[in-house]
């Protein structure tokens, strides 16, 4: 289990640095992000979105066959559980709920021409198919988290 979660907060951090850099067509237009808001404002909130998974996954690294202390658990599933609920409030909450005029313009400049599963709901933004998988790696990772604390303790 604890192998399982390190690959996978590995993957995590390593997409969080990456998805607003890159186009892969269909899927992640970082390169319309960019032109939204700009390719500093791109770099400054990737370097500051990466620091709590960058932990996260040096933890991982670092403790890989070695005893982790009691607060490596904690702080994986902490990270785990505000990183799921961020994007719940980000995605899911605008999604069915609504949201400002402003967050549906800029989702929807940002993510045009991204493959969308679930159905529209009004003019609400919605996460198209890569967030929602980045979604469920936070899910997973969240459960795996819960489940390493809770046998560490």
């Amino acid at each position: 289990m604890v192998v399982l979660f390190s690959l996978l907060i590995i993957l995590q951090f390593a997409i969080i640095i990456s998805h607003d850099l890159i186009d892969i067509p269909g899927l992640v237009h970082g390169a319309q992000i960019q032109a939204m808001i700009g390719r500093r404002k791109v770099w400054l909130a990737t370097l500051a979105n990466s620091i709590f998974p960058g932990i996260a996954a040096g933890f991982a690294v670092f403790f890989w066959n070695r005893p982790r202390p009691g607060y490596v658990p904690s702080y994986w599933l902490i990270y785990c559980g505000v990183a799921l609920l961020s994007a719940i409030g980000m995605w899911y909450i605008p999604y069915l709920r609504g949201a400002p005029d402003k967050q549906k313009s800029e989702y929807l400049g940002m993510y045009a021409g991204t493959r969308h599963i679930l159905p529209a709901r009004g003019d609400n933004p919605r996460p198209n198919l890569f967030h929602i998988g980045i979604h469920v790696l936070f899910a997973a990772n969240f459960c795996l988290a819960l489940a390493i604390r809770t046998r560490h303790t």
